[in-house]
């Protein structure tokens, strides 16, 4: 009898440590082995990015600001693509502006009419750039994480890109002409003014 409760006892702690030594994770929540999203990326970055950040789809700086008071809903049904409930409307915003501050992270920058905005100018992180583009479907990708993926390598695109080159000569006083993207809550405002996430930086 006491042979028989030791070994049950021997199987148990074995089922009990193989069973903690398995991570079970959702299939959604893993990358393929085989996805590389700059491909993706490249062809977005030629193909499609110089036509999207000339029209119809980027709202004026100072038309956003008025239509945010007046009308929210247009900009939403507009402009504003969203991941789904309780996500952001994320879109595209442009303008010409002049810098108010600089900082690490966020450059102060404010159009002659008042509009004011933090410009993002290091680690970009989220999905916002992915989803005001409105260039990439998660139907087009095996899963979740081959998304965010995508997400990930046009953020570190734009580091590279797009305001590494202009970062040192942002100084308060120079003007810019800046397309990019923004995140604008389902409901109510950020806590702070809106961050601007470059596509195209051109200092005047």
């Amino acid at each position: 009898m006491k042979k028989i409760v030791t070994w049950t006892l021997r199987i148990l702690a074995v089922v009990a440590v193989v069973a903690l030594s398995i991570q079970l994770e959702p299939l959604d929540q893993r990358a393929s082995e085989t996805f590389d999203p700059t491909q993706d990326i490249e062809a977005f970055w030629n193909d499609e990015l110089p036509e999207l950040v000339q029209g119809y789809r980027v709202v004026d700086a100072d038309l956003f600001r008025a239509e945010l008071k007046n009308n929210r809903k247009l900009l939403v049904d507009r402009y504003g693509s969203t991941l789904g409930i309780g996500a952001p409307y994320s879109m595209l915003l442009g303008g010409e502006f002049e810098v108010v501050a600089v900082g690490e992270e966020l450059t102060h920058i404010r159009t002659a009419q008042g509009a004011e905005f933090d410009l993002r100018t290091n680690y970009i992180f989220g999905n916002t750039v992915r989803e005001a583009t409105a260039a990439f479907s998660i139907d087009d990708y095996e899963n979740t994480m081959d998304f965010n993926l995508v997400s990930s390598e046009l953020n570190r695109r734009i580091i590279e890109q797009v305001i590494a080159p202009q970062r040192d000569q942002l100084a308060v006083g120079v003007r810019l002409q800046v397309v990019g993207a923004i995140d604008l809550p389902q409901e109510g405002l950020p806590k702070g003014r809106f961050e601007l996430i470059p596509l195209t930086l051109n200092l005047r």
